[in-house]
């Protein structure tokens, strides 16, 4: 549906880009609230697809082609944009969300293998698209909150996604939450309530674009419980985009907050792995 496009020189793009830096307006993060209607919304059998990406696990998923056209029709600008542009990435505008990345599956994966405790867990799903891991953790009886960018991925497919899983449907919503828009006003949204810390937080393919390194971080930094862990997955390097694992990893690193370490890795194809976050003892 939509992927990285660069039509310009590296350097063109380079220099173009270091003009807009400071100029990005990235939208404030705030709580989305789940109406009546979302919450008793049916869905056609065509409108969803049922797969078995992980073993035990036969999940029902909102297929992104249909939310596109319906995005398209009520005349949702940054998605018309990203589609018109055939980009996956439009920054502070589109971030992705729409589509489901390799290494979710990988951290989907990792969990399950590793028989990860997430039962009675207060779990962050960052920059969670379709919702994937969120659901892995309400279905080990979690509790969740998903974060995404873009508000009308958490409405037109992280909800849905929820919904289409889980046949009490008012009941799971009372064990999730809904936030969307930029990472660094997100850090600060909870401010005022210093209990709302994390056990885990699972991010997957994030890391992508250097200069939003720090600001996740921060959300690891400030919103982990001090025995808390923190999970990303993501390619080794963004050929094209510019971030890459060993970036992130030296940012956590020169910090000295916490220990991180590589605990799973890939080299089918594009190197991939996933990196944990433990909080160093004070």
């Amino acid at each position: 549906m939509f992927k990285f496009g660069f039509a310009k020189s590296a350097t063109d793009a380079n220099e173009e880009d270091n003009d807009k830096k400071d100029e990005l307006e990235w939208i404030p993060a705030s709580k989305l609230e789940i109406t009546s209607e979302q919450i008793g919304a049916k869905y056609e059998t065509d409108y969803y697809t049922e797969t078995k990406m992980f073993p035990d696990y036969n999940l029902k998923l909102i297929r992104c082609d249909k939310v596109v056209k319906d995005l398209t029709k009520y005349n949702c600008q940054n998605i018309i944009e990203a589609e018109t542009q055939h980009s996956d990435l439009i920054p502070a505008k589109y971030e992705g969300g729409l589509k489901i990345w390799e290494c979710t599956f990988d951290l989907g994966q990792y969990i399950l293998e590793e028989q990860i405790e997430l039962k009675d867990k207060l779990v962050m799903d960052l920059g969670c698209g379709a919702g994937l891991i969120g659901l892995i953790a309400l279905l080990k009886s979690s509790t969740v909150h998903f974060q995404d960018y873009n508000a009308e991925v958490l409405r037109s497919v992280t909800i849905p996604n929820i919904l289409l899983n889980f046949n009490d449907r008012a009941n799971i919503l009372t064990k999730c939450e809904f936030y969307a828009g930029d990472w660094a006003s997100l850090t600060t949204l909870f401010d005022d309530d210093e209990n709302r810390k994390y056990d885990y937080i699972f991010t997957s393919e994030t890391i992508y674009n250097p200069d939003n390194h720090k600001k996740l971080y921060e959300i690891f930094k400030r919103r982990l419980k001090i025995n808390g862990f923190g999970f990303i997955a993501g390619k080794t390097y963004y050929f094209g985009v510019g971030g890459g694992m060993r970036q992130f990893e030296n940012l956590v690193s020169k910090d000295g907050c916490f220990d991180v370490k590589s605990v799973w890795r890939s080299q089918d194809g594009v190197n991939r792995e996933i990196l944990k976050l433990t909080r160093k003892p004070h």
